[in-house]
């Protein structure tokens, strides 16, 4: 008997109708052209949330990831990089053997800030004249950039007056570079970011429509049918997936034409991977729902399970807390955010990219699995 159901189990994916799950796939893209509101909410709504977000969040920090690149190796170079160390918002990575290391780290995320000492630095402190070190930073989190550099600064000067003689000007000059977003512009790293959040109401709106059939009792109906619960899942998420991914492309649009952010990777590798992160949200998402009775309920769990934590945990507004960091994993929209920065502002692809998107992958694989098993065992 274990093993019949086992077997029953495991062949969910093949023993669907493809007549069946046709079926359920034009009555649900027929629901969505009827119904205005829905229809709205899934394909221009997002577009209009992202601008509405980006002005709300648009605002010019977690130990930050740090490097350096020391060219001279004198005492004074070490002192200064031991004193550095001391500092409990950094987090010391390494040091790296030439500046393009210090750069593929950054690009890849590995770092978040760099130091470059130069040549004849300690001899230059020694001798009482002006010396400069250079102090990169990440732009495509201005927030922490910013704060942590002009943090940085301080110390680095504050380090230096140890050196100082006669002369007015100070021992150190700190020379500032910002990589991939020299400006700093907050909607730059902002924009990209707030994807993930007007990209949950397709979600949101596949939520409402499985409990309104629950509430108007056509989901009874439907039990008595020879649909399976394959076809059933899939007949309502492929819809919302077509008109999720025109929501998609309206807010990408307005990101690159209307806030001017610059798109450095790949369109076709953008849309891949905003395919990847619909499915998982709108898995996840059906799979809570198939627990919720009412619309209203729905709503709720989807605001307060989704939207909200979103919002201020998945590294958005700050980088994700190491407190917070089990919680955040567990949004699709903390994968996204990384994905979403990289590929407009760094220039990732794939290769770089590939654990957010392997997390995505799985995440929705496994909801959309246990969406099916769930409603199994409802219907059978």
């Amino acid at each position: 008997m274990d093993r019949t159901k086992g077997e029953r189990r495991d062949s969910i994916w093949l023993a669907m109708s493809i007549r069946r799950l046709g079926a359920i796939i034009r009555k649900e893209f027929r629901h969505i052209r009827r119904d205005r509101r829905l229809f709205f909410l899934v394909t221009v709504s997002p577009a209009i949330m992202l601008v509405a977000f980006a002005y709300l969040f648009s605002f010019d920090t977690a130990r930050i990831p740090f490097a350096y690149y020391d060219r001279d190796r004198s005492a004074e170079s070490r002192q200064l990089l031991m004193a550095l160390a001391t500092d409990r918002e950094l987090r010391f990575v390494g040091e790296v053997a030439s500046y393009d290391d210090l750069r593929a780290a950054m690009q890849a995320g590995r770092i978040r800030l760099g130091l470059v000492i130069p040549p004849g630095f300690g001899a230059d402190l020694v001798a009482g004249r002006t010396t400069t070190v250079q102090l990169l930073g990440d732009g495509s989190d201005p927030i922490t950039a910013a704060v942590q550099m002009a943090r940085l600064t301080g110390m680095i000067g504050e380090w230096g007056q140890a050196y100082r003689r006669l002369n007015p000007t100070p021992p150190i000059d700190v020379r500032a570079l910002v990589w991939f977003n020299p400006f700093l512009r907050s909607s730059h790293s902002m924009v990209p970011a707030l994807l993930a959040i007007v990209l949950i109401l397709p979600g949101m709106a596949v939520a409402l429509a499985l409990t309104r059939e629950k509430e108007l009792g056509s989901f009874e109906s439907l039990a008595a049918t020879p649909v399976r619960p394959a076809e059933y899942i899939l007949g309502k998420l492929i819809p919302y997936l077509v008109y999720g991914l025109v929501g998609a492309a309206g807010a990408v649009a307005v990101a690159l034409f209307w806030f001017r952010v610059p798109l450095r990777g790949s369109p076709l590798d953008l849309a891949g991977m905003t395919l990847f992160y619909l499915l998982a949200t709108l898995g996840v998402i059906t799979f809570v729902a198939g627990f919720m009775a009412t619309q209203s309920t729905a709503l709720r769990a989807v605001l307060l399970l989704f939207l909200v934590p979103s919002v201020f945990l998945s590294g958005i507004l700050l980088p994700v807390d190491p407190q917070t960091r089990l919680t955040a994993e567990s949004l699709p929209a903390t994968h996204f955010v990384v994905i979403a920065r990289g590929l407009f502002l760094k220039g990732q692809s794939w290769q770089a990219l590939g654990r957010p998107l392997f997390i995505l992958a799985m995440m929705a694989l496994l909801s959309i699995t246990f969406s099916i098993l769930t409603l199994r065992k409802r219907v059978g």
